[in-house]
């Protein structure tokens, strides 16, 4: 009986282990430079006790002549954009391609919590599929080349203004709320 549970529980660490590291060559494939994986967190140890953040950051000075680089979070592999270009191509010129960046089941995790959660999930860079596509017929024609380049003006103005109200608070000395100043930039602009 012990042999039985023990060939069990093997086996079902090895399908594990074979589910998470199956992609672990995608990159090396590719030619893409890459951070190499490890069992079972991928390129970067949680554990570690250092931040993802940091680790990524390690990452892109290591590469830092690449344009992209790859690593993999557990088994799956994640591409980094270094270059500007290439990201203005991705981001613009080739947005249908790259609709779903984010993976409907994360963004399901992460905005789990309470009603303002419920607000950013509803934001451009965390819709999927359908949505994602309707938000972004919507928002196009707002946000076109020309209407960004007369609405630089009056924001210009708008931070010129906040700046002058900063430095005179600074120069008195005197205590403020800087969410009632940023909100009421944030209202004008």
């Amino acid at each position: 009986m012990w042999l039985e549970i023990f060939l069990f529980l093997m086996s079902l660490f090895l399908a594990f282990y074979w589910y998470v590291t199956k992609s672990f060559g995608r990159w090396k494939d590719l030619g893409i430079p890459h951070s190499k994986p490890y069992f079972p967190f991928g390129s970067y140890n949680f554990l570690g006790g250092r931040h993802l953040d940091d680790m990524n950051g390690d990452d892109h000075k290591k590469f830092k002549n690449e344009k992209y680089f790859g690593w993999y979070m557990l088994g799956k592999p994640v591409l980094a954009i270094k270059d500007v270009n290439l990201i203005k191509q991705i981001q613009v010129k080739d947005f249908d391609h790259f609709v779903d960046r984010t993976l409907a089941w994360g963004n399901k995790k992460m905005f789990a919590g309470g009603d303002l959660d419920k607000i950013w999930e509803l934001q451009l860079t965390s819709l999927t599929g359908d949505s994602w596509k309707s938000v972004r017929s919507a928002f196009t024609p707002i946000f076109t080349s020309g209407k960004m380049k007369g609405m630089l003006k009056f924001i210009k103005h708008i931070a010129e203004d906040l700046t002058k109200e900063m430095e005179m608070k600074a120069k008195e000395s005197e205590e403020f709320e800087l969410k009632d100043v940023f909100g009421k930039f944030s209202l004008d602009a």
